[in-house]
């Protein structure tokens, strides 16, 4: 389905990841969380559309959030990170992708991210504590740099908040940044620590081969196969 409408705030996430409000003209979208849009920033599409994550969740009424990284090759995202402003009209396409947040699949739930991977995952967090206050939920995210941590402040806030989320940080290249907290990709070890209820639903997102090598590592620790969602960028 197509809608049509306009950026109304833009927000700088992280040095390279901005987020975006769009207003869908009166429309509402159907989704789940977990899932993405198709994007054109221009009624012409004479810029090449390119799907994004929504960040927000269903329970938000006209409106939808995605998360876009900066990257040299994407020229969808280098148009809205440089030239994007409030007002802007776009098409969007949607929503659209099997990697979905269900409800009634388990009181125990993991969302494992790397980097930019923590955008469709940010959308199932936000939903679990809005809408499902009793569910257990831990949040194991790696990234580069602290300060590409995309969120952090509001995922630490949440956790804060609800007794039920934990989260988990983790640097990759700790030598660019300061940083006291722990260092490396999500592992067995952190996984056996932080994660250890083979009996969650885990959702997985992250670069390449990541997610793949988690589940791997979840199949195991003896995690069922049909508990594993899996996602890669």
């Amino acid at each position: 389905m197509d809608f049509e409408g306009t950026i109304t705030a833009i927000r700088q996430e992280t040095p390279t990841v901005k987020s975006f409000v769009l207003d869908l003209g009166g429309g509402e979208i159907d989704f789940l969380p977990g899932q993405y849009v198709d994007l054109f920033i221009d009624s012409l599409r004479t810029i090449e559309g390119a799907g994004y994550s929504i960040i927000s969740t269903p329970l938000e009424k006209g409106t939808i959030s995605i998360a876009v990284k900066k990257l040299p090759e994407a020229k969808s995202a280098i148009y809205l990170h440089e030239n994007a402003q409030v007002g802007d009209a776009f098409i969007l396409m949607g929503p659209d992708g099997e990697f979905q947040y269900k409800e009634g699949i388990g009181v125990s739930v993991v969302l494992i991210a790397g980097g930019i991977g923590i955008t469709p995952l940010i959308s199932m967090f936000r939903y679990v504590h809005e809408a499902q206050p009793d569910i257990k939920l831990s949040l194991l995210y790696s990234a580069r740099v602290p300060s590409e941590l995309a969120f952090y402040d509001e995922l630490k806030a949440t956790s804060a908040q609800n007794p039920n989320i934990t989260c988990y940080f983790a640097i990759t290249r700790p030598e660019e940044e300061p940083w006291d907290g722990p260092v490396g990709r999500v592992n067995r070890e952190m996984l056996r620590d932080y994660a250890a209820d083979v009996d969650s639903v885990f959702y997985i997102c992250g670069p390449t081969e990541m997610p793949d090598e988690i589940a791997e590592i979840l199949r195991g620790l003896g995690v069922e196969e049909s508990r594993i969602n899996t996602e890669a960028w």
